[in-house]
This record gives structure tokens, C-alpha cells and sequence, in this order.
């Protein structure tokens, strides 16, 4: 599996699916999930809700709108907006986005620094998780991950977790 970090806007972002941090109850009022939001242009919440609550651990895969990923994939890491969020919630996220893309052939795919807020852990924490979980996959999708930071810190961090599990 190929990783790269880039920091073009999220929806200029070519890939088969873009990664959608959430929440168990599909309400996409929090970052990342807003801004995901804003760029797909069509409402999402209803399409989620006859799904949720999601688990921890699961996803769910919809269209991307008018980004240029073509689905997305949503990934809850806590249970409500804003709520709490574990190292042991963000391995669950990223295992749960390698087995959907695996399931849905998804060569290529785009993640954002997920569970890293107010009330989640510290980002270079959440970095680790999530590139320590596409270190260990074996599967054959995706074959490249694009980490997506919105930040410079965020870049450092990916680049730093990428080093450190190397």
C-alpha cells in the first residue's frame, strides 16, 4: 500500500472514496463531518439516518456529491457529536474504512486526521492510530491512501506517524 500526505482541498481530492469521520447518529454537525458536508452540496443526514446508529467500528458508504472522490465513506469514532473518543476508537474507525474499501474494491481513498477535537485525542495520537492500522492491513484495497490534512500541524503529525511506523 502506497501512502502519500497532500494538502489539496478535500475536494479536489481524486480518489475513489474520501473518508468521512462521524458520529454514531449520522448528525454531521461537527468537523470534519461539516465540512464534508458543505463540500458535497447534497444533504447527507438523510440518507444515513434510516442506517444509524452506526457502531463504532462499522462504515457506511454514500455518494461524494460534487467532489471529486466519488463516494465517501463514514466512519463513526464516537457515539454523539462531539463526544469522547479513545486511540482504541480511531483503530476501530480506520480497520472499519480498510474493510469497507476491501468490500467495495476501492483502489484509491482519501483520510482526514480523525479524533483529534475538543473532546477527542491529542492528533499526533490519532496519526499513529490510523497509519499503525494501514501499516498492518494486508488486504489488496485500497493499494493508495492519501492522508489529508487540513493544517501544517496535521501534516507533521501524518509525517511523523508515517516515520514512526515505518
Amino acid at each position: 500500500m502506497e501512502i502519500l500526505i497532500s494538502n489539496e482541498p478535500w475536494e479536489t481530492l481524486e480518489v475513489d472514496a474520501f473518508v468521512c469521520p462521524t458520529n454514531s447518529v449520522g448528525m454531521m454537525t461537527q468537523h470534519p463531518t461539516s465540512r464534508v458536508q458543505d463540500l458535497v452540496g447534497i444533504p447527507l443526514e438523510p440518507v444515513l439516518r434510516p442506517h444509524t446508529p452506526l457502531a463504532v467500528g462499522a462504515a457506511f458508504v454514500t455518494s461524494a456529491g460534487n467532489m471529486r472522490a466519488h463516494y465517501l465513506i463514514h466512519v463513526p469514532n464516537t457515539d454523539q457529536p462531539g463526544g469522547s473518543v479513545q486511540v482504541e476508537d480511531v483503530l476501530r474507525a480506520a480497520s472499519a474504512v480498510l474493510v469497507a474499501c476491501e468490500a467495495r474494491r476501492f483502489a484509491s481513498i482519501a483520510i482526514p486526521l480523525m479524533g483529534a477535537f475538543d473532546a477527542g485525542i491529542p492528533g499526533a495520537e490519532a496519526a499513529r492510530a490510523i497509519t499503525s492500522q494501514l501499516r498492518a492491513y494486508k488486504g489488496e484495497y485500497p493499494a493508495r491512501v492519501t492522508l489529508a490534512p487540513r493544517t501544517p500541524e496535521e501534516h507533521e503529525m501524518f509525517e511523523m506517524a508515517i516515520e514512526a511506523t515505518s
